[in-house]
């Protein structure tokens, strides 16, 4: 395994846009443990190039580095109840205190933590690009395979949103996550991509898959009942 270790943000985006087999490094959850995304491929480590605070701007919104771990969100006062309780989804308090936000999204795993909430929240990220920085929603973001570089998210902190998970274990990986938010609906089914619209029955719109966390058929009655009594 091969470990680049960038100078700059910019560097950092240039080298994994130069190298095919590349992912980024930051708490490494995924990308060190055996089996992870990063098996096989050439790690970027963006550990120092990046804030990790969580704080109120003076328009009110709340920025999160990408470096911000998921103990942090739960820790900190600024973060809405929904948001906490997106992070506390995962049940290992070693891997929340390691974890970082933007690995969490980066990755777009199919069990996310947060993608679907910060997709219905309308999470803005602002990123680093190989052409300059840009501004994405999370929600644009996850359908893509852009090699952009979170540096940090910005929240509204007024939103309330709903997420459930439904998963084997409180360990496991989850079978299934649904968030809400007013009219905005986001479904993570393990082995789908996510889906995002503005009724309920985006659940029609999954690729179910049958694998170990449940079969296509028990996927599906789990998406079209997973916003009932969602606020």
């Amino acid at each position: 395994m091969v470990i680049h270790h960038p100078s700059t943000a910019l560097e950092a985006v240039m080298k994994r846009k130069e190298i095919s087999n590349s992912v980024y490094l930051s708490g490494g959850t995924e990308d060190l443990r055996l089996g992870g995304q990063g098996e096989g491929k050439e790690l970027i480590d963006i550990n120092g190039l990046l804030p990790s605070h969580i704080i109120r701007r003076a328009d009110g919104m709340i920025e999160i580095g990408a470096l911000a771990t998921l103990q942090d969100l739960m820790e900190s006062d600024l973060i809405p109840q929904c948001v906490k309780k997106g992070a506390g989804l995962c049940a290992s308090f070693e891997k929340r205190n390691s974890a970082t936000v933007g690995g969490n999204i980066g990755a777009r795993r199919d069990d996310s933590y947060l993608g679907a909430l910060f997709s219905v929240l309308d999470v803005v990220m602002h990123t680093v690009t190989p052409h300059g920085e840009e501004d994405k929603k999370v929600s644009e973001y996850f359908p893509t395979e852009c090699r952009r570089l979170i540096v940090y998210f910005l929240l509204d902190p007024k939103k309330e949103g709903y997420i459930r998970r439904f998963g084997n274990t409180s360990s496991s990986h989850a079978t299934l996550i649904a968030a809400r938010c007013e009219d905005r609906y986001a479904l993570s089914v393990k082995g789908a991509k996510m889906v995002f619209g503005s009724s309920p029955e985006i659940y029609k719109d999954v690729e179910y898959i049958s694998d170990i966390t449940g079969s296509k058929e028990y996927k599906k009655y789990l998406a079209s009942i997973a916003f009932e009594g969602g606020k």
